[in-house]
């Protein structure tokens, strides 16, 4: 959502997004999960969860 890959509005309705920012829960574990093969701004999720833990060495996206 930084980005404006994801739309604020699309995270707005799921229980994980919390007063502005994306909360670390079984539903957004859920919700990542189930879209793992969806695109967004050209790319699959699951693409840009391995750049981002790519981006900082030692880090691991807590999904």
């Amino acid at each position: 959502m930084d980005h404006n890959v994801l739309a604020r509005s699309e995270a707005e309705s799921h229980s994980w997004f919390e007063n502005g920012k994306v909360q670390q829960t079984a539903a957004l574990v859920d919700w990542a999960s189930s879209h793992a093969e969806t695109s967004f701004s050209g790319k699959t999720l699951q693409v840009w969860e391995d750049e981002a833990t790519a981006g900082w060495p030692g880090w691991r996206c807590p999904l």
